[in-house]
């Protein structure tokens, strides 16, 4: 796991972006040298929502479904094995926030 919201890793080998959620980048990434103010850069705020992250996903067996592509990598909304959404999980945790135009075009639907 690079950061909170991709790329995941998967047993097949494929790299996932989770849809809808921006977490914060380290102050290395390409966004944040281009000083992209789309991103919030902060190497600090980036480990914490790695941590946070890893504790959610690590060891766990997710469902994912693909619904985009973004860059190398696919976009997809995944499931927790409790059932809820990996994006919103990450939301609640503080790990990421809601990124809006995403959210809309994968249409993400509500957070319980």
């Amino acid at each position: 796991m690079h950061d909170a919201d991709g790329p995941l890793w998967c047993r097949n080998g494929i790299k996932v972006r989770v849809a809808g959620v921006q977490a914060p980048d380290f102050q290395s990434s390409a966004p944040c040298r281009l000083h992209d103010l789309n991103y919030v850069c902060d190497d600090a705020k980036a480990r914490a929502s790695q941590r946070i992250a890893a504790r959610l996903v690590l060891g766990k067996a997710l469902n994912c479904r693909p619904v985009g592509r973004s860059y190398q990598r696919v976009v997809a909304r995944c499931t927790l094995p409790d059932g809820r959404s990996l994006s919103c999980a990450l939301i609640a945790a503080g790990a990421a926030s809601r990124w809006d135009n995403y959210w809309r075009r994968y249409k993400m639907g509500e957070c319980r």
